[in-house]
């Protein structure tokens, strides 16, 4: 087995994932303590990560540009 150098233990919602047609919030991005990212789509309208359904409100960050 290879050898893990980074191990992932905590991670913070850092951003809104949205559907470019509809506008509508499909999942989340996380940042995990050891600096990777991680996208977590939602699944049938229910968050695929356990912790998303505790989460707290934070600024949208998939706004629409002009």
């Amino acid at each position: 087995m290879p050898k893990l150098e980074s191990v992932r233990t905590t991670a913070e919602a850092i951003g809104r994932i949205s559907c470019i047609k509809s506008g509508e919030e499909i999942g989340l991005l996380y940042r995990w303590d050891n600096g990777e990212t991680q996208a977590a789509l939602y699944e049938d309208g229910l968050p695929t990560a356990p912790d998303c359904l505790n989460r707290t409100a934070e600024p949208e960050v998939g706004t629409k540009r002009g």
